[in-house]
C-alpha cells in the first residue's frame, strides 16, 4: 500500500508540476516532511492524506476480507495446529489415524475453538 500510494502521488505531482515547496505550504506541512515523503521515506497517515489533498486525490482503507472470513480463516488455522499435533504423536506411536478420521477431528476441534473466547481465539 505504502509504495503505491507513493507511486501515485509522485506520477501526480509530475503530471501536475507542482513543485515540492507548493504543496509544503498549500498543506502546511514543512518542506522536509515533503521531500521525505516524494523520496520514500516514512511519514505518517495524516501527512499522506493532506498530500493526496492537495495533488486531487484520497487515501482510504478497505478491508479485503470480512471480519467473519478472517476469524473463521484463524480457526482453521488454530484447529489444524492442534489436530497436525495429535497426529505427529499418534504417527510416533504408529496410530496415525485415517483421513476421515483425520477429518473429524479436525470439526471437533473448530467447534471447540469457535466456543473459545475470541481473545484466545487469536492466540
Amino acid at each position: 500500500m505504502q509504495y503505491l500510494t507513493y507511486e501515485l502521488l509522485k506520477t501526480r505531482q509530475k503530471n501536475m508540476q507542482m513543485p515540492y515547496e507548493i504543496i509544503a505550504r498549500k498543506s502546511n506541512l514543512g518542506i522536509a516532511t515533503v521531500k521525505r515523503f516524494f523520496s520514500g521515506g516514512n511519514t505518517s497517515i495524516s501527512t499522506v492524506e493532506r498530500i493526496a489533498s492537495i495533488l486531487g486525490c484520497d487515501v482510504s482503507i478497505s478491508s479485503k476480507n470480512s471480519a467473519e472470513m478472517l476469524l473463521e480463516k484463524q480457526i482453521e488455522k488454530k484447529a489444524l495446529r492442534m489436530v497436525n499435533r495429535v497426529m505427529k504423536t499418534s504417527a510416533l506411536e504408529q496410530q496415525k489415524p485415517d483421513n476421515e478420521a483425520f477429518e473429524r477431528m479436525l470439526e471437533k476441534a473448530k467447534a471447540n475453538i469457535r466456543k473459545m473466547p475470541k481473545s484466545q481465539i487469536w492466540s
